[in-house]
């Protein structure tokens, strides 16, 4: 990379072989949580727009864990931490803390395969976000509640979007701005996403099920997930509440 330390920086360790997370573009300096991973990334231009999208490994199998927004700290905080505990790949853009990449949002931009929302393909960007594996888990904070419930956010259990089916719960984690998304053809109605959704009311985690037509699709990353057979879920908690987020994913994580 243009500019990078010839080895990992002394911030950080690393595994030889390894760039560390400080040796990486890091225009909002927010790649301090990350700590020993092996970390790279993947610079390209693709429909007239610039990306760089940064993987970090742990280097022991696991989910992949995919963070669109560079806006949502909280969401990096709780990556880390999945990478440290559960293993696996975390994968996020770096677009200077910015939600939105060259007027792009990363999350509406899986235009790939089997999606199509007009225009010209997003190949390069998917392959880099979605390199392999499954589960895909996906990372996202907002902002509290919905201008249906009088917040400012766009994600609320008490007002669930168009397509998706809410469950609510009872107990500490579930706070309005707190759940699991999960995505299916069939949404509530599909046996394997009902029994999840089942076991995470129990356990006191609300849950969103939308239900995907991938030919009216919004090229979301879980419309993606869907159209290609991956296990996918999504674990949203208020911006900057990344201890509700890690106690949520702990909960789902065994059911994944």
């Amino acid at each position: 990379m243009d500019g990078a330390p010839a080895g990992p920086s002394p911030r950080t360790e690393a595994a030889p072989g390894c760039l560390a997370p400080s040796a990486l573009a890091d225009a909002d300096d927010d790649l301090s949580v990350l700590g020993e991973v092996c970390a790279e990334e993947t610079r390209f231009t693709e429909n007239g727009v610039d990306w760089r999208v940064q993987t970090f490994r742990s280097g022991r199998a696991g989910p992949l864990f995919v963070m669109p927004h560079d806006d949502e700290d909280a969401a990096l905080a709780t990556g880390a931490a999945a990478l440290a505990t559960y293993g696996g790949t975390l994968t996020a853009v770096e677009s200077g803390g910015r939600r939105f990449n060259g007027g792009v949002d990363p999350n509406r931009n899986f235009h790939a395969g089997a999606l199509a929302c007009g225009g010209a393909r997003s190949t390069a960007f998917v392959a880099a976000m979605v390199p392999r594996g499954s589960p895909v888990v996906a990372l996202h904070t907002n902002a509290p509640g919905s201008a249906r419930t009088g917040g400012t956010g766009s994600i609320s259990i008490r007002a669930p979007y168009d397509g998706a089916t809410a469950f609510p719960a009872e107990g500490p984690l579930a706070k309005e701005d707190a759940m699991v998304i999960l995505a299916s053809r069939r949404g509530p109605d599909d046996g394997r996403v009902r029994g999840l959704v089942e076991r995470l009311n129990a356990a006191g985690v609300n849950v969103l099920v939308e239900t995907v037509d991938t030919a009216r699709t919004d090229c979301s990353l879980s419309h993606y997930a869907v159209a290609n057979g991956l296990d996918y879920a999504n674990v949203e908690a208020a911006d900057g509440d990344a201890a509700t987020q890690r106690a949520i994913l702990a909960v789902l994580m065994p059911l994944l």
